[in-house]
């Protein structure tokens, strides 16, 4: 069947500029209702099925797409996305309107482009030139659509636990990816989790005067002293006790696949501007298997302009652990507490704020395979490049857990894609490359 491919995508372009227009910002309440119906209107009128469930804030879409002979033999595949976006702040930055999708210098500008609504795009456009192509759906192509990713997913759990039946699969693929800084596509196959807390450290019921520093401890002094217990200097080896004894080591198939990542240190040094060390000489080995430490945020006393001698009487220290397997976020704050405790530090206050599971593979299980020799097909085999885990956080740990199927990840963003970043883009090649490879996913599965 002839099918005219620039013209569908050039209107799936169209549907990605009405997607970005609609400011689904859930941190902020808005554009929620309006982003829920765009997309059931739209996967409907592409052929599927679409239902809202509502049970919790913000609404789940199931879109499903069904050919017309299932057997025993036809696949599943789900697709993860979310609808909601960052922020758009500061204004100030951005070239260009946010919520309006500009194409300058072979790229699509506008808030959500790389994260994640220009892969949602392409994954309907690829389907419906499969459709078009052979008149019918590959296999069964599942969807779930959730709005509170960028506010940590807060309902996504209960969305899982209630509905598992409906979303079930046999492979599963998660929301983006982009290609590196050496023009590889990455594709990995899970994620860190991450246990965010403070620690609140208590000396008085008032400010001081500083000279009360010769017998009175301050509560700057004395939460810099007990931060100082939980993490070697000039290492990424973190001292909390029982946490070592906890992780789950990587596999074979899992190191073999770190050990082949391209990484650049001096173009990592350059990007960020870094005035110091790297914490380990193997950045690769530790973005994928290493737990981390970070002070995200540090307060106490006076932080104004010019000098305030004061003893403060309370100071805090905002946290967040990204955790590798087996490592639980609530788990792993009653571990900091205990640390403390345990070194002299009992007076300080663990406050959890909020935490989610991690999730690794070795991108070895059979339909995942599949995909990843598409994948070498389209783009080359020396352009692909495949990872256990990515060094950023996501609930990839729920899906599997209430779906049992094997996950993997990738996108149409690049390496300067800047997703929650002021102009934040993908260029144009990849959103149609990604096309490409999608639209021959279907056809393999459809095998």
């Amino acid at each position: 069947m002839s099918v005219d491919k620039q013209k569908i995508i050039s209107q799936f372009t169209k549907y990605l500029a009405e997607y970005v227009a609609i400011p689904s910002v859930s941190a902020q309440k808005k554009g929620i209702p309006e982003t829920v119906a765009f997309l059931k209107e739209l996967i409907t009128s592409l052929g599927g099925q679409a239902e809202v469930f509502s049970d919790w804030p913000n609404p789940v879409i199931h879109g499903e797409f069904t050919p017309a002979r299932v057997t025993a033999a036809t696949p599943t595949i789900l697709f993860y996305n979310h609808y909601d976006v960052q922020p758009p702040e500061p204004l100030e930055l951005w070239n260009s309107e946010p919520f309006t999708l500009t194409e300058k210098d072979g790229l699509l500008v506008g808030r959500g482009t790389a994260d994640c609504k220009g892969d949602l795009i392409a994954r309907l456009c690829a389907l419906t030139l499969y459709h078009e192509e052979h008149g019918d759906w590959p296999c069964r192509v599942k969807f779930l659509l959730e709005g509170e990713e960028e506010i940590a997913s807060q309902h996504l759990e209960n969305y899982l636990e209630k509905y598992a039946d409906t979303f079930n699969a046999d492979v599963m693929v998660w929301e983006s990816g982009s290609k590196n800084a050496q023009e590889q596509l990455q594709i990995t196959g899970g994620n860190k989790g991450i246990c965010c807390i403070d620690l609140v450290a208590t000396t008085a019921a008032e400010d001081i005067h500083s000279s009360t520093a010769a017998y009175i401890e301050g509560a700057g002094v004395r939460l810099v002293q007990a931060l100082s217990t939980l993490r070697a200097v000039g290492t990424n080896e973190l001292l909390i006790d029982g946490l070592a004894a906890k992780i789950v080591p990587p596999t074979d198939r899992e190191k073999q696949l770190v050990a082949a990542e391209s990484v650049d240190p001096a173009a990592i040094k350059a990007a960020h501007g870094l005035t110091r060390p790297f914490l380990t000489k193997d950045i690769a080995g530790a973005a994928a298997f290493s737990p981390t430490l970070n002070i995200a945020g540090l307060t106490g006393g006076y932080e104004g302009e010019g000098v305030k001698t004061v003893l403060p009487h309370t100071a805090r220290a905002k946290l967040d652990i990204r955790l590798v397997p087996d490592l639980d976020p609530e788990e792993v704050a009653e571990l900091v507490r205990q640390h403390l405790a345990r070194h002299g530090f009992g007076d300080i206050k663990v406050e959890y704020l909020m935490g989610e599971k991690s999730y690794r593979s070795g991108l070895d299980a059979p339909l995942v395979t599949r995909i990843t020799d598409v994948a070498q097909t389209v783009y080359g085999s020396d352009k692909v490049e495949l990872l256990p885990s990515s060094a950023g956080t996501g609930p990839m740990y729920l899906f599997n857990h209430y779906l049992h199927a094997p996950l993997l990840a990738f996108g149409v963003g690049y390496a300067k894609s800047g997703p929650h970043a002021p102009n934040e883009n993908i260029r144009i090649s990849d959103f149609h490359q990604g096309i490409d490879f999608l639209t021959d996913i279907f056809a393999d599965l459809a095998k």
